[in-house]
C-alpha cells in the first residue's frame, strides 16, 4: 500500500501540470475559435449586428457556438459575391452584344443610319428599295441595285449568264 501511495504522490504533480497544460490548450483553442469567427464574420457580412451575434455565440458557447455559426453563416464572402457579380455582368455584356459607334465608341442600336452623338454615317439606305444596308456593300442584297438606278438589271443579267439563259 505504501508503494501505491508513494506512486500517487509522484504522479499527482505530473497530473496537476497536465491539467494546466490541457486547460491552457483548451483556452487557446477557444480564443482561436473566437478570433476565427470574428474574422470570418467580417469577411462574409457587413451587418454589424450579425457580426456581434456570431462573435458572442463563439465566446459564450465554446466550440458549440463555432459549430452553430458555421452552419448559419453566409456561403460566400463579400469578395466572392463581388467577383461573381462581375463575372455575371461580363457574361451578360457578352450575351447582349452591344453595338458601338466606330468614331466615338458610344452605344448605338444595330439599325441606326447615323450616330446620334457624333453624326458619323454608319449605314445607308438603298436608293431603289429604301432598305438599310452597310456602307461597304457594293450592291443591295435585297433588290440587287448597284447604285446606278438600274434596279436588279445587273443581277438579272448575271443570273441569266450563270444559269444558261433562264
Amino acid at each position: 500500500m505504501e508503494s501505491i501511495g508513494s506512486t500517487l504522490a509522484m504522479i499527482m504533480p505530473i497530473l496537476d501540470i497536465l491539467k494546466w497544460v490541457f486547460a491552457g490548450y483548451f483556452l487557446l483553442l477557444w480564443m482561436a475559435s473566437v478570433i476565427w469567427t470574428y474574422r470570418d464574420s467580417h469577411a462574409r457580412t457587413e451587418e454589424t449586428i450579425l457580426q456581434v451575434l456570431a462573435v458572442s455565440l463563439a465566446l459564450l458557447l465554446p466550440f458549440a457556438g463555432l459549430a452553430i455559426y458555421t452552419m448559419l453563416r453566409p456561403r460566400q464572402t463579400i469578395a466572392e459575391r463581388y467577383e461573381r457579380s462581375l463575372e455575371e455582368e461580363y457574361l451578360r455584356h457578352d450575351i447582349e452584344e452591344q453595338f458601338v459607334c466606330p468614331q466615338c465608341q458610344r452605344g448605338i442600336d444595330h439599325d441606326f443610319i447615323l450616330c446620334p452623338h457624333c453624326h458619323t454615317a454608319l449605314r445607308r439606305r438603298c436608293i431603289s428599295c429604301d432598305k438599310v444596308i452597310d456602307l461597304t456593300w457594293a450592291i443591295c442584297p435585297y433588290c440587287g441595285d448597284d447604285g446606278t438606278g438600274l434596279v436588279g438589271r445587273t443581277t438579272q443579267v448575271r443570273m441569266r449568264d450563270t444559269h444558261g439563259g433562264m
